[in-house]
């Protein structure tokens, strides 16, 4: 049973947790304009505690705990029981993200490809996946808006 994960840009907190009332979660259509309430990015799998954990320890060399021990990484800022839940997603891995170049990019999918946690994920994929967050990363960034993961078991 693979865990559903969407990444999500959302002004603050309290906005984000109103996905919990979205069949589709984040990517749920306004009635009004037919468009996603949210800039989305569905990474199937992609969990948003050890692999983001690994991810950020990839990209800025930090070792995995100082990653994990961050405030915001892998807070459950909503939720219920049985989930869904939305979870935060480090800021600094979004800034880290966000300012990454391409070739940077490419070389840290590399490496993250190869942790035990991805295992399940080809390598190419992985580098999809990376591309994605950091696509979401910038426009949050611009927007001024922190990233955050819808989750829940299928």
């Amino acid at each position: 049973m693979e865990i559903v994960t969407d990444y999500f840009a959302a002004p603050s907190d309290a906005l984000a947790g109103l996905v919990l009332g979205e069949a589709a979660g984040p990517a749920s259509r306004s009635l009004t304009t037919g468009q996603p309430l949210f800039d989305t990015v569905t990474l199937p799998a992609v969990e948003p505690f050890v692999m983001l954990g690994t991810l950020h320890e990839a990209l800025s060399g930090r070792s995995y705990g100082e990653c994990t021990a961050e405030a915001r990484h892998g807070q459950v800022v909503a939720g219920r029981d049985e989930g869904p839940w939305v979870v935060s997603v480090s800021e600094r891995l979004v800034e880290h993200l966000a300012a990454a170049a391409p070739a940077v990019l490419a070389g840290v999918a590399a490496r993250w490809a190869r942790s035990p946690e991805l295992a399940r994920l080809d390598p190419r994929e992985a580098g999809t996946a990376v591309v994605a967050l950091a696509g979401l990363a910038q426009r949050a960034r611009e927007a001024r808006h922190g990233v955050y993961c819808w989750t829940r078991l299928p």
